[in-house]
């Protein structure tokens, strides 16, 4: 029994959270949830939703975002994230804030349009579905003004990366742009991510 323990979902933000454990080195067990509604699942994030880690030291995380950045507390020493207290580690975190509560949930409006509303109509689904596209275009297109190359921050990959290149691959328009393209590009040249990567599904 590993010290972690990740509550999965296959294409989902729980692939972000596995590629950071994977990065980081530490043994981990995996669960995979088929029914968020279920009650022993309810008991560990109400919200129904992955991914969901528990700690060794005991917390239960949920949100991607916020576990990446706990992960990043835990063990500095690997660099998820640049080091705390330098404009870079500010900035990363910044942008995994702006992509978790701009784009993320732009993505579930997108391909769930008939969640987001109470009216049952194939009309009102689409209208939903047309705004969540132009809010990733416009979101998309502020990342990708600000990656300096080929990374967000320059030339080291972060797990600011990573969540930026898991969710241009739920949004094929994201893809097209180059600097979005070529920071997936070299975010799968490592061989963590990518293993996360394919076990979770991406990529098809």
């Amino acid at each position: 029994m590993a010290g972690y323990t990740l509550y999965w979902k296959p294409g989902t933000g729980s692939m972000v959270v596995e590629a950071a454990l994977r990065l980081i080195g530490v043994a981990f067990d995996k669960v995979q949830v088929d029914d968020t509604a279920r009650p022993e699942f309810l008991a560990l994030n109400p919200a129904a939703k992955v991914p969901v880690l528990v700690c060794a030291s005991g917390p239960v995380i949920a949100e991607s975002a916020a576990i990446l950045m706990a992960l990043d507390d835990l063990f500095p020493e690997t660099r998820l994230l640049p080091p705390h207290g330098t404009p870079a580690h500010t900035t990363a975190v910044q942008w995994l804030v702006f992509m978790a509560t701009n784009i993320y949930p732009a993505a579930r409006r997108y391909y769930y349009p008939a969640l987001h509303t109470v009216d049952t109509s194939p009309e009102a689904a689409e209208a939903i579905r047309q705004q969540a596209a132009l809010d990733m275009d416009l979101d998309f297109a502020q990342l990708a003004a600000e990656i300096e190359g080929p990374f967000l921050l320059g030339q080291t990959m972060t797990i600011a990366d990573v969540y930026a290149a898991m969710l241009a691959d739920w949004y094929e328009p994201a893809r097209q742009t180059p600097e979005i393209a070529a920071l997936v590009r070299h975010v799968l040249e490592n061989p963590a991510v990518s293993d996360a990567w394919r076990h979770h599904g991406f990529g098809k």
